[in-house]
């Protein structure tokens, strides 16, 4: 078997095949056939390949069935003593755990591998070697080290004098370079794929190709070119029969862009359609969204409703039937077992993509909302300078009509004092008696008539006011309503106290939001042995700090349930990179600040890291101020790694995480801050008591101290005894 090379035992496998079993129409009647041969043959090498090709069978069916026969493969080529066999058979198996995935066992596979393959001076498999460790670091999303070993890859492969095609390398490069913002880049190595897919004749890579240019011009601003990659993209893939939803996604994106809603919802539809035959129905909802919303722009209300009730019943409907299918394979898994090893909660979250969504539509509906209450604030101020202006004239009528009569008396009393020529006199009065008096009638009557049409105009403007006073209630509620149905999305969200106490069964929550919805947050999910809880603080308080709390549960989410990354301070760097990529685009400091803590329920070891905010231990009456890295997650002054720590911790001891709601908080005979020193003496003096009495006594001298004063933010307040 020395110097047996892959391509060789694939050749000998597929003999074996042939020889043993005529006809071998499926997976199974090849395993079979696999089987057959394995229980019959005695020779070692051959036994090898039949387990190596048993594997790779597998590895688009089982994960771990592939994994069990690839370290099975691996030990027999350990026997054979075949250094290219064994660095073959770690490349085989760091596949197979990427799949399942495990990303630590795959990158200790590809790297064992790498070193057998740099002794052998095995250009090209070196060069494959590197391209499969840059998939492990894109897919945790270090994007820098993922650049690195693709470039790499690349250097190798010229190095083979082109044993093999770049195209995949090109587009691994274009899509990282992509990822960094860095369209130039990115561009040359697709154009760089594109001049190459015809000497693979891989025909297939074209429209993802096409497509992904089309997104760099897009981003670059040049939608004419980006719209003629997309429609090359939608031609190639009539020709290959096979159309990729998400490329319809990216060209009614465009069309919104332009304006042109109707031909944005064309695209939609027929990307909703596909998923439709194709049974994807945990993708569709992200297309029935953007069809709420491009219909909301249209004001065409009728339709927008029907597809956002479209978008919920898809996304009850799939919450619904995930969660069924977990609960019926864990039970059916430990039927059999312990009591105590029964059924566990299982806690799952909407993906980024339905937060982004969510995101927009909230966001979208609260600036029309608040669009609308100004321009009515405006005609409001407007009616109200009416008001004044007709009181004014109601005054100077009143006035006018005073002076007229003070002038009647005047003249009355002069008539009353002449003694001259007392009858000429009399009649001169009496004619300019009568004039004036007409004239006074004249204007009396006049006065009466305006004063009547200003009451009139009054009371038709009272009348209007108190219609927009209407109108700005019913707006008002509709806000109000639109952040409730929001807090009801982020409760079921946070850590549930039944999954807190089946894991951590001496515990309290004091959460005491300071608007409806919330941007501290506490979360916790089961992954494995491990238990993680945390509680931090998001940038923001409020509606901003809701999405922002949203955002950041499902990162996490993603890191620990997702990419199967479980060390605390890795995911928190793995979340810190995904808040940069997608919401710090314009260098906003958006992240938070907080603490995450690892509980192995097998080995009872207890780690945690801390940004910002730092966990306090109480053990023996002696409170200690656990490290901290001082960065959040997010943009910062400083950009280091998170430090993962162990707690040293014993029976009776408590272990406190809190944000800075309840020291910032203003109160107390001086107005000022509650601060973290007295903080942390209230809860070394409340540590001996039971739970929920701790609790009260927090949430009493919280609200003691800030009196009739305003909340400032959020707060939250978890401890957690040791048993």
């Amino acid at each position: 078997m020395n110097g047996c090379s892959f391509r060789i035992k694939k050749l000998l496998t597929l003999c074996f095949i042939i020889t043993c079993s005529v006809s071998v129409h499926s997976q199974k009647h090849v395993i079979d056939s696999l089987n057959k041969l394995l229980k019959t043959e005695k020779d070692s090498a051959k036994i090898f390949i039949i387990i190596d090709e048993l594997a790779w069978t597998y590895s688009n069916k089982n994960a771990d069935k592939a994994i069990e026969y690839g370290e099975l493969s691996l030990s027999y080529a350990k026997q054979l003593k075949n250094k290219k066999n064994i660095a073959y058979c770690y490349n085989s198996l760091g596949t197979f755990y990427l799949n399942k995935p495990n990303f630590d066992k795959a990158m200790f596979c590809y790297q064992e591998s790498l070193k057998l393959l740099e002794e052998l001076n095995d250009y090209v498999n070196i060069s494959k070697a590197h391209n499969n460790i840059g998939n492990i670091y894109q897919k945790i999303q270090l994007d820098e080290k993922a650049l690195k070993e693709y470039k790499l890859a690349l250097e190798f492969r010229n190095k083979s004098g082109g044993g093999q095609s770049p195209l995949r390398i090109y587009m691994n490069l274009g899509a990282i370079y992509y990822k960094m913002k860095n369209y130039k880049d990115s561009k040359f190595y697709y154009e760089g794929a594109l001049k190459v897919v015809d000497t693979v004749k891989d025909i297939k890579a074209l429209p993802l190709l096409y497509s992904n240019l089309g997104v760099i011009e897009r981003h670059q601003n040049n939608y004419a070119d980006a719209m003629q990659y997309y429609l090359n993209a939608e031609r190639i893939s009539y020709k290959i029969k096979f159309v990729n939803p998400d490329l319809y996604s990216n060209i009614a994106a465009l069309y919104e862009h332009e304006g042109k809603y109707e031909k944005a919802n064309e695209y939609l539809q027929k990307a909703s359609e596909i998923l439709y035959e194709r049974r994807e129905m945990d993708k569709i909802e992200h297309f029935y969204a953007n069809l709420a919303i491009n219909y909301t722009y249209l004001n065409k209300g009728d339709s927008a409703r029907k597809y956002f009730s479209k978008y919920i019943k898809q996304r009850d409907s799939l919450y619904k039937d995930q969660s069924l299918k977990a609960i019926n394979e864990i039970s059916a898994k430990y039927e059999t077992e312990k009591k105590e090893h029964q059924i566990e909660m299982i806690t799952k979250d909407r993906t980024l993509k339905d937060l982004k969504i969510k995101d927009q539509s909230l966001q979208l509906v609260a600036e029309k909302i608040e669009k609308e209450k100004k321009n009515q604030e405006i005609t409001l101020l407007n009616q109200e300078k009416s008001l004044k202006e007709l009181q004014i004239q109601k005054e100077q009528i009143r006035i006018e009509k005073n002076k007229r009569e003070i002038e009647l008396l005047n003249s009355q009393k002069k008539l009353s004092e002449e003694t001259i020529d007392q009858q000429k006199t009399i009649s001169y009065f009496t004619v300019t008696g009568l004039i004036l008096a007409s004239g006074l009638a004249f204007f009396i009557f006049k006065g009466l008539r305006e004063q009547r049409k200003a009451n009139k105009l009054i009371s038709e403007q009272k009348s209007m006011v108190e219609q927009q006073k209407l109108l700005v209630d019913e707006k008002q509620k509709e806000i109000l309503d639109s952040i409730h149905y929001a807090k009801r999305i982020q409760n079921t969200l946070l850590a549930h106290q039944d999954f807190l106490n089946e894991n951590i069964p001496q515990n309290f929550v004091y959460f005491n939001p300071k608007d409806i919805v919330s941007g501290d947050f506490y979360w916790a999910t089961k992954h494995g042995n491990n238990f993680y809880l945390a509680v931090c603080d998001s940038t923001g308080h409020g509606v901003p700090g809701a999405f922002m709390s949203l955002l950041n549960i499902g990162f996490l989410t993603e890191a620990i349930n997702e990419k199967n990354i479980v060390e605390t301070n890795l995911i928190f760097e793995y979340v810190r990179e995904r808040l940069i990529s997608s919401v710090s685009k314009e260098g906003q400091k958006d992240g938070f600040d907080g603490i995450i803590v690892r509980f192995n329920q097998l080995t009872n070891e207890i780690t945690y890291t801390a940004a910002h905010n730092a966990p306090i231990l109480i053990s023996n009456n002696e409170l200690i101020e656990l490290s901290k890295d001082k960065m959040p997650v997010g943009i910062g002054e400083k950009k280091e790694q998170f430090t993962c720590h162990k707690i040293q911790a014993k029976q009776g001891d408590m272990l406190y995480l809190y944000t800075d709601g309840y020291a910032d908080q203003f109160g107390g005979p001086k107005g000022k801050k509650f601060k973290y020193k007295p903080l942390n003496e209230l809860l070394l003096a409340l540590s001996n008591k039971s739970l929920n009495e701790q609790k009260q006594e927090l949430e009493n001298n919280f609200k003691n101290w800030k009196g009739d004063l305003e909340q400032v933010d959020d707060v939250c307040v978890i401890g957690v005894k040791f048993k």
